[in-house]
């Protein structure tokens, strides 16, 4: 999918895998990406895509995006996969280009980590 969004990216939220937790709060998770995206819950027609991979050792949500020139819309959207998801102001959720997921043959690795500061309508 890559190919088809050039300019495109991913914000990525790693889960650890977690003996006491298990799948429930994972898919719950999903479930509110999934609503969220059907329902137009980003506000934001650049959102063209959510994944779930799930690895060994900790599972991976994803949100595509189909253009990254804009940084305003970019962390946009970054922030509102973290409200939707109801998660902790310090989470670091990761970003990466599909310019370098095409160099590097990965969505996941080598992703940039982000935390957002509360603004003031959060605050």
């Amino acid at each position: 999918m890559w190919e088809a969004y050039p300019r495109g990216g991913c914000w990525i939220l790693k889960v650890r895998k977690r003996k006491d937790s298990g799948a429930s709060v994972l898919g719950k998770m999903w479930q509110d990406i999934v609503l969220a995206a059907v329902g137009e819950g980003f506000e934001e027609p650049d959102v063209v895509g959510i994944s779930l991979c799930i690895r060994r050792n900790e599972d991976l949500l994803s949100v595509w995006n189909v253009d990254n020139r804009n940084d305003e819309i970019r962390f946009k959207i970054g922030e509102k996969m973290k409200r939707i998801l109801e998660l902790e102001p310090s989470t670091i959720i990761e970003y990466k280009h599909h310019a370098e997921s095409m160099q590097d043959m990965s969505t996941f690795r080598n992703a940039k980590a982000y935390v957002f500061a509360a603004s003031e309508n959060q605050a």
